[in-house]
């Protein structure tokens, strides 16, 4: 991904000799990003990065970027190595530094970090397959001992965690900012063996998307489905488990819906299965700022602890709505409002939500 174009053009000079000519044309290989962006889950996030693609004239790829919101900050450096061993074959390295806020939502805080290495492949065009082994060292700090989950608070203070992560996805979206036909699946699977916390467990996730244009007009179906495992027949640490609310789930805060001891102590589940229908309509498709009018329902369920919270009905949550999405110069920008029609008395509702983001100024070179 370094050439525009190249093209070989082949000049006979007699009958024994032919000059072979070989015409490139290179395309930027480096930017310096900068962005921001605001959301009613996340609160204003503000993103920089810096990132070539062809590092001392041998392709690799690096990666230098800083995201960092109300609630979270990555500090991030990701390499690639393509065609190792000279084959088509990409090899993967990384360190992150991760802050986490759970503080509103859990009682606890977290600073993470992660160092990363493994390969990348295709293995049919539009399939890739990743697989990284990752060590992550992680502080727990509990922000409201008399709240916090007791699988949470005997974890303060350092732990340590090594996992195998395998990723296969297939993505035959005809575009990645907004598609309108075509469909994606992805499985990840991670395993962490016994570590210094003794949690280790063995997790697998779903993640489907269809899109089908009926005439002038588009419905997206989305799914999710996981499940966790400990492989000590232990509970598992509430950060691993899955959560239920926000983007998945409309109508519901972050971490709003699902098994929670107090309104400050989620815990979530070791299982679920949610799923998204729209129904979206273009408004003005041929603008250069294309806006969608959206109608939608969600519906999922989270469930399954070894140890019972004290909030824990493990039923059907489910919410509809409608929105709009407007693709701007500045970025995309969504509103949507949504009812939850199956809910519980503990969870915590968000009926809108409003995003605005990337704004980004480029530079190339």
């Amino acid at each position: 991904d370094i050439f525009k174009r190249v093209s070989i053009e082949k000049e006979n000079i007699n009958k024994n000799l032919v000059d072979v000519n070989i015409f490139i044309e290179e395309k930027p290989t480096g930017d310096f990003q900068i962005g921001l962006s605001f959301g009613s889950l996340n609160g204003a996030a503000f993103v920089t990065g810096l990132r070539e693609k062809n590092i001392g004239g041998t392709g690799r790829n690096v990666n230098l970027s800083v995201n960092t919101s109300s609630n979270n900050t990555t500090y991030s450096l990701g390499v690639v190595e393509p065609y190792v061993f000279d084959k088509k074959l990409d090899m993967l390295y990384g360190l992150d530094y991760i802050e986490r806020d759970y503080s509103t939502a859990s009682s606890y805080k977290t600073n993470q970090f992660n160092a990363n290495f493994g390969f990348k492949y295709s293995i049919i065009e539009n399939m890739n397959h990743s697989i990284t082994l990752s060590y992550d060292l992680t502080e727990y700090i509990i922000t409201n001992s008399s709240t916090v989950a007791s699988s949470v608070d005997k974890l303060s203070g350092n732990n340590a965690k090594f996992t195998l992560n395998n990723r296969i996805s297939y993505n035959k979206l005809n575009s990645f900012i907004r598609p309108t036909s075509g469909y994606s699946m992805s499985l990840l699977n991670n395993i962490s063996p016994v570590s210094n916390d003794k949690d280790g467990f063995i997790k697998n996730t779903i993640l489907l998307k269809k899109l089908l244009p009926v005439r002038e007009n588009i419905i997206s179906l989305q799914s999710k489905i996981g499940n966790i495992t400990s492989l000590q027949n232990e509970s598992i640490n509430p950060d691993d488990k899955f959560s239920l609310g926000g983007k998945w789930l409309r109508g519901f805060d972050s971490y709003g819906a699902g098994p929670r001891n107090s309104k400050t102590s989620y815990i979530g589940g070791n299982n679920i299965a949610v799923a998204k229908v729209d129904f979206i309509k273009p408004l003005n498709k041929n603008s250069d700022s294309p806006i969608d009018f959206i109608l939608f329902t969600d519906a999922g369920f989270v469930w399954d602890n070894k140890i019972a919270p004290n909030n824990n009905k493990e039923s059907l949550r489910a919410s509809y709505g409608t929105g709009l999405r407007i693709y701007s110069p500045i970025g995309p920008i969504g509103f949507t409002w949504a009812f939850p029609i199956e809910s519980e008395s503990y969870d915590i509702e968000r009926m809108f939500l409003f995003s605005i983001g990337n704004l980004n100024w480029l530079i190339k070179n």
